[in-house]
C-alpha cells in the first residue's frame, strides 16, 4: 500500500489539474513538479510504477500521468499498457533520457518527451494531452 502522497501546488495559484509524476530519480520528479506547479498544476510524486498504480487505485483525481520509460521495477512502456487497460481515458506522457530505438516496443499512440526538455516543451505537451478533457 502506498503512503499518502504529498500534493503540491505553487503558492497563490489555483491548481486546475493534478499530474502524477513517475520517475525513480527524485531530482527529476522535483524539477518536473516545479515546472508544472509554475503552470498552475498540482503534482503527486511516485518513484516506481508500482507506487503509481497504488496511487491511481486510491485516487480518481489524477488527470494525467507523466512517467519515465527507464525504471528499475517496471518500464514506462509496460506501465502505459497497464494504465491504458485499467484507466482507459487517462492521458499518459512518457519521458526518456535515452533514445527510443527500433528495438523498443513502443505502444501505438504513445506520447514521448525526450530528456532533457525545456520547461515550455513540457508545458505545451501537458496542455495538448489535457486539452480534450478540459472541454468536457
Amino acid at each position: 500500500m502506498a503512503t499518502t502522497p504529498s500534493i503540491s501546488t505553487q503558492s497563490g495559484q489555483k491548481a486546475t489539474r493534478t499530474i502524477l509524476i513517475v520517475d525513480d530519480n527524485h531530482d527529476m520528479v522535483s524539477s518536473v513538479a516545479e515546472v508544472l506547479m509554475a503552470g498552475g498544476y498540482s503534482t503527486i510524486p511516485a518513484y516506481s510504477a508500482r507506487e503509481a498504480c497504488d496511487l491511481l487505485d486510491e485516487s480518481r483525481n489524477i488527470d494525467l500521468v507523466l512517467a519515465d520509460i527507464r525504471m528499475p521495477d517496471v518500464d514506462g512502456f509496460d506501465l502505459l499498457r497497464v494504465l491504458r487497460h485499467r484507466f482507459h481515458s487517462l492521458p499518459i506522457i512518457l519521458m526518456s533520457g535515452f533514445p527510443v530505438t527500433n528495438d523498443d516496443v513502443v505502444p501505438l499512440g504513445a506520447s514521448i518527451l525526450q530528456k532533457p526538455f525545456a520547461a515550455d516543451e513540457l508545458q505545451r505537451m501537458v496542455q495538448q494531452r489535457l486539452a480534450p478533457r478540459e472541454t468536457l
